[in-house]
């Protein structure tokens, strides 16, 4: 009924594709097209997809967690001092990062001599490193210091690892920035008892050893080369051979580098990676090695692995702190000590914090030393340079004694720990002997030996013929002095005067040469 006032709307016309005119030609959901049944393979290839997803999940889950907990699991202490006074051009250091790789229990040593110590100086692009060892019995000034207790330890002149050993981890750090002038921004120690049980859990892993006095200065007596070592043959890599030739720790300490970086670098092989058994056996074993500074993570660990890994030549570069002499015993002390050489360690540390390299003297000096056992077309030594076991017989068949005691003052040294110095000194003064220095070798020494300049040749050729067992030690490091080192081995004095047969058993031993095989590691 129409409304007065109010017009009637006309229908709205069809919009075009999209009204569908009332008819029997259905409604629109009638024209949908049917949608074909899912086939079963479908099916299960989707339900595989997921599962394999679901999968990835949970094994990154378990990698991420594995790799968290074994961070936690890591021993911390309070060890940085960045701030130190002693630490120089601090402006200069801001970008490179120095680690300090502590060795402790080196297999087969005890008190100082089982401490080795490495700084690693590594530039800000990870393209450059120099690697420095330091002597634990190196006399060093550690500045004052918190110690593991947490209590003000006052500054004192001491051996290089009783900054560790009766300090603690922040008394060595200060002590390295004191000598360096490095900034250490890393703290590693590494229970070298325990490395073995992380290549254990690798399998092996592969060792390159640069040169052959490398090889020949651990019990293993590995040639110059590539080599494959289970944990077992870790152990006696890490020790030191009979020879007693390591007189600063030098040797120690870079055969500790070779493992664990090549620990390291297997740990991040792909195939070790992908193991979940090996990756959760080593890691597990990485958090009972290591013990790191409250700022160092396992990422940092890692990353040191993978550079000094994959530097080679000239971008890594090695050298010991310098030594002025070995054997020196300070007044008021019993206990020999090792002598930096000052001004040639302050030169050394000036380039590495200015450039991140070594000075050329030292390069030089490295290179001449690696030349010394290669080369051999220099003919016999000069007067003035100490003869080299590998060019020269220095005790042949038919050698004789040719200075009388009287007329050779020897220092005596105890190595063994068994307190026989003052018995030697007096046997050898009955002997017709002059006794010099007196006092305890705390270095790596496995045998007896006597050490020499280039002076004092003839003069060592009598002191070991007046020991059975003892060989002859040539080192720059003694200067004029005579040092006979008692070891282990030690049993007897015997009477000696000139014209007595120098046994040729005292020669020094020869270090192999091998055939070039040290290149493999360039």
């Amino acid at each position: 009924m129409p409304v007065p006032g109010v017009r009637r709307s006309l229908p709205l016309p069809p919009i075009p594709g999209r009204d569908v005119p009332a008819s029997d030609q259905g409604t629109i959901t009638d024209l949908t097209v049917p949608r074909a049944p899912v086939s079963p393979a479908r099916r299960r290839l989707t339900r595989v997809a997921l599962a394999l997803v679901a999968l990835l999940g949970v094994v990154a889950a378990y990698y991420v967690g594995l790799y968290f907990y074994v961070d936690r699991t890591l021993d911390r202490v309070d060890a940085l001092v960045v701030d130190g006074p002693e630490v120089l051009a601090p402006q200069l250091q801001e970008s490179a990062q120095t680690y300090l790789l502590v060795g402790t229990h080196l297999p087969g040593r005890s008190g100082l001599s089982a401490v080795s110590t490495l700084i690693a100086h590594v530039s800000a692009d990870g393209q450059q490193a120099v690697l420095v060892s330091v002597p634990p019995t190196a006399l060093s000034d550690t500045p004052t210091c918190r110690d593991d207790d947490g209590e003000v330890r006052p500054a004192v002149t001491e051996a290089f690892a009783s900054a560790l050993l009766d300090g603690g981890p922040s008394c060595l750090v200060r002590s390295v920035q004191q000598l360096t002038g490095l900034r250490v921004d890393h703290y590693l120690a590494l229970d070298l008892e325990r490395l073995p049980g992380m290549v254990d859990a690798l399998g092996d892993v592969s060792v390159c050893v640069p040169d052959p006095a490398t090889g020949a200065a651990s019990a293993l007596g590995l040639p110059a080369g590539a080599a494959r070592l289970t944990g077992e043959d870790v152990t006696d890599f890490l020790r030191a051979s009979s020879t007693g030739s390591d007189l600063t720790g030098a040797a120690a300490a870079e055969r500790e580098q070779l493992v664990l970086t090549a620990t390291l670098r297997t740990a991040l092989d792909s195939g070790t990676v992908a193991d979940p058994l090996a990756l959760t056996r080593l890691l597990t074993r990485t958090g009972d090695t290591f013990t790191v500074d409250a700022d160092t993570a396992l990422d940092d660990v890692r990353a040191l692995g993978s550079t000094l890994g994959d530097l080679s030549g000239d971008a890594l570069q090695r050298a010991e702190v310098p030594v002025a002499s070995v054997g020196y015993v300070p007044a008021g002390s019993d206990q020999a000590a090792v002598l930096v050489d000052a001004a040639a360690t302050r030169e050394l540390f000036d380039a590495v914090i200015d450039g991140g390299t070594l000075p050329a003297a030292a390069e030089a000096q490295a290179a001449a030393d690696g030349a010394a056992t290669t080369d051999t077309s220099a003919g016999p030594a000069a007067a003035d340079s100490l003869p080299d076991p590998t060019l020269t017989d220095v005790v042949p068949a038919g050698t004789l004694v040719t200075v009388a005691p009287a007329g050779v003052t020897v220092d005596v040294l105890d190595a063994s720990g068994a307190g026989r110095t003052a018995d030697v000194a007096a046997g050898l003064a009955a002997g017709g002997f002059r006794i010099g220095a007196l006092g305890k070798e705390p270095a790596a020494v496995d045998r007896t030996v006597v050490r020499y300049g280039p002076a004092s040749f003839e003069p060592a050729r009598t002191v070991v013929a007046a020991v059975p067992g003892a060989v002859l030690q040539p080192t720059d490091e003694v200067g004029t002095a005579v040092q006979l080192v008692i070891g282990p081995d030690f049993t007897a004095l015997t009477p000696v005067a000139v014209g007595t047969p120098v046994p040729t058993t005292a020669a020094p031993v020869p270090v192999d040469e091998g055939t070039g095989a040290a290149s493999a590691c360039s």
